[in-house]
């Protein structure tokens, strides 16, 4: 027999299955009307099923992302120059480049030295641990610009930091020290333009509407601030829910015997450093040499494989994971044929209701919780090559600054109860080291949380930097 019986189990049969009928059925009970026709249906039907295969795990997320473009192509009719336009944008590049960079954090061990410092600077006590891992997040995160090789390193970390303490796995203290870092992972990557890929795709969709270019000092000042509030309100939220008697001196002990383990400073750690500041430093100063993102990233890239720097080589780039990309970019053929088949305009006008004569505030809100239930359908970077453009034309037809809405709508998407759906959190839970019912618990106090953040917060800041 040809086939490979051992991986058809039933399970994975009952979860095709269950996964074609969605999208098979969706496609016949869905009804047409003049503004939904059957190109657009046959997208949606498409759209789902991917969805469903990402969330029921039935065929790998890369494979996926490389046969949407496919399918958009034989099942809706989209011109391929549409759904492969987006390869030739800025996401792709950054993504190049931040995959290569992620690599060099990992292999050099900057990464894991830079959290386990932050861990010993803020005291050893079980809140400084947790403060800690945010702060190495906050510091690593924009020179990574993949949101699962931050996940890689501080994983890692905090599961080591449990092993050590005796935290075991699904305990109230191991959720707190893992859940927390993975929260923290996700906030702090809403403060940078070069945070996550989807931010990027995102900012770029949004920029089009308004016929500008967002700096990436731009972006910080408008998210910075924010999202590290943000990020340090959930990080109270857990140690409040998630009480711990964690001995403070032993913690101590354990983070100092981490960090001895690290040795001395290398030299590749050393070039590595002086490299991600140099990033920091051209990124900061964009308004002054003009180089795009994209660009600036892409030339650190090289400056990695140069002579006496020698941070990258063929082999080091060999062994890099690129998989990815092709998840991104099959997410970002969702909005470039969504809006080629109008789709995004018709889900605009699903949701403008919500949007009718709401002040700032309210309509920041909805934008919010349109991001927190779409996490349930859709991963955050199809909700965002999705939504962005209708969410900015729908702020410009009431008068509202875009950007308000978008950013609202990307802190919804990072709020979510199932673990499946955002690949961060699905990460950190597959560790086993969650227990599920006290994360639910956490996660569905921060989605409330969240909103008036959103409402009393955030919102009053933007509108002072808009």
């Amino acid at each position: 027999m040809l086939l490979k019986t051992e991986e058809l189990t039933r399970s994975m049969l009952i979860k095709w299955a269950v996964s074609l009928v969605i999208a098979v059925g969706a496609y016949y009970v869905i009804p047409r009307s003049e503004t939904l026709t059957d190109p657009m249906v046959a997208f949606l039907a498409v759209t789902l099923w991917a969805v469903c295969a990402w969330a029921m795990d039935t065929l790998n997320g890369t494979m996926v992302g490389l046969l949407l473009p496919m399918l958009y192509i034989v099942v809706c009719h989209v011109p391929q120059k549409v759904v492969f336009a987006p390869w030739l944008g800025e996401v792709a590049i950054i993504s190049i480049a931040g995959f290569t960079l992620g690599k060099i954090v990992q292999s050099t061990g900057l990464g894991k030295r830079i959290a386990l410092s932050c861990v010993q600077k803020m005291g050893g006590s079980f809140a400084g641990a947790l403060a800690g891992f945010t702060v190495g997040a906050a510091i690593v995160s924009p020179f990574v610009p993949s949101i699962m090789g931050k996940a890689a390193i501080f994983l890692a970390i905090s599961i080591s930091l449990c092993d050590a303490l005796d935290f075991k796995a699904g305990s109230r203290e191991a959720t707190a020290i893992v859940l927390g870092t993975c929260m923290a992972v996700g906030g702090t990557k809403l403060a940078y333009l070069t945070g996550a890929g989807d931010l990027v795709m995102g900012m770029g969709l949004v920029d089009k509407v308004l016929g500008t270019q967002t700096s990436w000092v731009q972006y910080a000042i408008f998210n910075f601030p924010p999202a590290m509030i943000y990020t340090a309100l959930g990080l109270v939220l857990v140690l409040l829910v998630l009480r711990s008697s964690a001995d403070k001196a032993t913690l101590r002990r354990v983070a100092q015997e981490k960090y001895s383990e690290l040795g001395v400073v290398s030299d590749d750690e050393k070039r590595a450093a002086i490299l991600f500041v140099l990033t920091l430093v051209m990124l900061a100063t964009e308004s002054i040499h003009h180089l795009s993102t994209g660009t600036t990233l892409m030339f650190i890239m090289g400056l990695s494989f140069m002579p006496g720097v020698g941070l990258m080589d063929a082999k080091k780039l060999g062994q890099t994971n690129f998989s990815p990309l092709f998840f991104i970019m099959g997410c970002m053929s969702i909005g470039a044929a969504g809006g080629f088949l109008k789709v995004t305009q018709w889900l605009a006008n699903q949701v403008m209701p919500l949007f009718t004569d709401a002040g700032a505030s309210m309509a920041s809100v909805c934008a919010y919780g349109v991001g927190v239930l779409l996490n349930f359908l859709l991963t955050p970077l199809a909700a965002t090559s999705t939504l962005s453009v209708p969410i900015a034309e729908l702020a410009s037809s009431i008068g509202l600054d875009p950007r308000l809405l978008y950013f609202s709508f990307q802190y919804g998407l990072d709020n979510l109860i199932f673990p499946y759906e955002y690949a961060l959190y699905l990460f950190f839970y597959s560790s086993g080291y969650i227990n599920f019912k006290d994360m639910a618990l956490v996660m569905f106090l921060r989605i409330i949380m969240s909103g008036l953040f959103i409402a009393c917060i955030a919102v009053p800041w933007w509108n002072l930097m808009l």
